[in-house]
């Protein structure tokens, strides 16, 4: 059976994860649309989940944030959907041989 969060969004293979939970990619099932599902436990030690959320709201409309599509609890999980972005930094270094250039170091600390 399919996991569906918020009602209309598909869980798909996993992303990633940390000590904050897991990261999926999702669908948009009435649009099509790909989304990142964050999952994280509601039994967290820490619940970092819902204060995420309320930083994208505040930060809704910034270049290079996430829209924030929806938030709430499905079953034994905190949830929070967002666009999905490019590739993590991490990937990014994994790509470059994990090292980066000065110039490269430079940009990123001007963003």
């Amino acid at each position: 059976m399919d996991r569906v969060v918020g009602g209309k969004f598909k869980l798909g293979r996993k992303l990633g994860s940390g000590s904050f939970g897991e990261i999926f990619l999702g669908v948009n099932v009435q649009t099509g649309e790909e989304v990142a599902v964050k999952l994280e436990p509601l039994r967290a030690r820490h619940p970092q989940l819902h204060y995420e959320s309320k930083l994208y709201m505040l930060l809704q409309g910034g270049t290079g944030i996430p829209h924030l599509k929806w938030f709430g609890v499905e079953g034994e999980f905190n949830c929070m959907v967002i666009d999905l972005l490019g590739h993590s930094m991490e990937e990014f270094f994994n790509f470059c041989n994990r090292s980066f250039s000065l110039k490269t170091v430079l940009m990123l600390a001007d963003q």
